[in-house]
This record gives structure tokens, sequence and C-alpha cells, in this order.
């Protein structure tokens, strides 16, 4: 939700603007298939993943195409995060990528080895994703190299959340588990 408009995707393959005061429809974007990211708002910009492989960059006002940055494979769960100017989202062909907010290019990309559906958090510096390849991985926001990664035991759907210090992120091993932000060390697990 943003200046007046609830964003979201949707399974017949359309990004839509929807008025927060009486639910008409706005504007309404198709991409090539569904989309089931969750859109992120930014400096008047929309940007959603798609299952068409494609990060679109969506003007809020309008509905027109800024940019798209194809990846390799279908985006599914993994939504957006906008951090500095960098767009992070994680693609189903196991790459992590940093795209630039205004112009929709590559400046790397991280290879965990397996799908991601996680969505990315950024919190000084380092780019915090799960993987299906059952990793938390920590990456240097600005270059893209692995700082750490923490081994759950199963895949990592869930998406982090970080906060003093500490990375808290659940694993489908039934665990949620709190990590040092800095180092990767666990400071707990609590089984659900």
């Amino acid at each position: 939700v943003a200046d007046g408009a609830v964003y979201v995707g949707s399974d017949d393959d359309n990004l839509y603007a929807v008025n927060t005061t009486d639910g008409t429809e706005q504007w309404r974007f198709e991409t090539g298939d569904a989309v089931y990211s969750s859109p992120t708002v930014a400096d008047g910009t929309v940007y959603v993943g798609s299952w068409d492989s494609n990060l679109y960059a969506v003007d809020a006002t309008s509905g027109d195409e800024q940019w798209r940055f194809e990846t390799g494979d279908h985006i599914s769960d993994s939504s957006p995060t906008v951090a500095d100017g960098t767009v992070y989202i994680g693609g189903g062909d196991s790459n992590l990528y940093a795209v630039d907010a205004t112009s929709g290019d590559e400046q790397w990309r991280f290879d965990t080895g397996d799908w991601i559906a996680s969505s990315p958090t950024v919190a000084d510096g380092t780019v915090y994703v799960g993987s299906d390849d059952s990793n938390l991985y920590a990456v240097n926001a600005t270059d893209g190299t692995e700082q750490w990664r923490f081994d759950t035991g199963d895949a990592v759907w869930s998406s982090p959340t970080v906060a003093d210090g500490i990375v808290y992120v659940g694993s489908g091993d039934s665990n949620l588990y709190a990590v040092d932000a800095t180092s990767g060390d666990e400071q707990w697990r609590f089984e659900t």
C-alpha cells in the first residue's frame, strides 16, 4: 500500500493498482505469467517479479513499464527488496540478483545452489536470504561476495528479518533460528 493504492499480483498474469478508498482499479499491468511475488514500492516505482522470469519496474501512478530484467528462471515467492538504489530478488535459477533500481542493469548475481523462494532482507550493507539448498546466506550488498552461510538442514523459504544484530529465520526443519548477523553463528533455535 502506497500513496492511496494497493498493489497486488495475481495468478491471471497481472499486477493491479487498486484505489484504497473505494476499491476501483487504477490500472493493470500484464506480465507473461502468474505474479506470486509481492510488489515493493519505492520512489514512485512498483517492483515485482513474475513467473515469466522477469523482474519488472512499473510506474506507480500510470502503470507504464519502466524496465524489465530477465533472470534465468521463474520468480516464484521471492519479493523484491529495495535499498540504496538497488533491487534485490531471488530467482528460480538459484541466483540472488542485485539490479540497479533506475536502469534495470544487473550489478551482480550470487549463486546459492538451489532456487530461492525467500525474500531478501538488507541490513548494514549485507543481504540476507534463504535458499532451497537449506542455507541462510549473508552476502555483501555492494559486490555480491559471500560473507557466511548457515546450514539449517532443510529448505529455507522463510524470509529473514534482522533486529539488534540477530537474523531470525524459519526453516523446513521446523525450527526458528536466531543467527548472529556478523559471524553467522547460531544463537539459539526454537522447534515449532
